[in-house]
């Protein structure tokens, strides 16, 4: 079983300490985080090499994370994010490619998102 390398960027250290929590405990998991927003997280991701982002905040940072969210997928295209907020009990997946996703099920998300090929390093020119 490949692990999905899963980047966690929280806006609320409570909130990513309990997703830290949950990711650490699955075994197809390796979790890189949880990183805190900032400017450095689009330039720290090709030293990580994440599968997926997971951005989680609460509604007080959502103009924050959209700008971090626009930026990522201008920077990396083939990496796929997943945000979620507190105040609900979905998951949305931005990507620059079509995903079959639910929006409900946090693991099922990650576990079920198509296999990419080092796609931290790939840029659009």
């Amino acid at each position: 079983m490949e692990k999905r390398r899963v980047l966690l960027v929280c806006s609320q250290h409570l909130f990513g300490v309990g997703m830290e929590t949950i990711l650490r405990a699955e075994a197809d998991v390796e979790l890189i985080g949880p990183w805190g927003l900032g400017e450095e997280v689009c330039s720290r991701i090709t030293e990580t090499s994440p599968s997926v982002v997971l951005i989680v905040d609460d509604d007080s940072q959502s103009e924050a994370n959209a700008r971090l969210t626009s930026a990522i997928m201008e920077a990396f295209p083939n990496l796929p994010i997943i945000r979620a907020r507190l105040t609900e009990n979905v998951v949305r997946v931005h990507s620059t490619h079509i995903l079959p996703a639910r929006g409900t099920d946090l693991l099922e998300t990650i576990r079920n998102l198509p296999e990419t090929k080092n796609s931290s390093n790939e840029r659009s020119e």
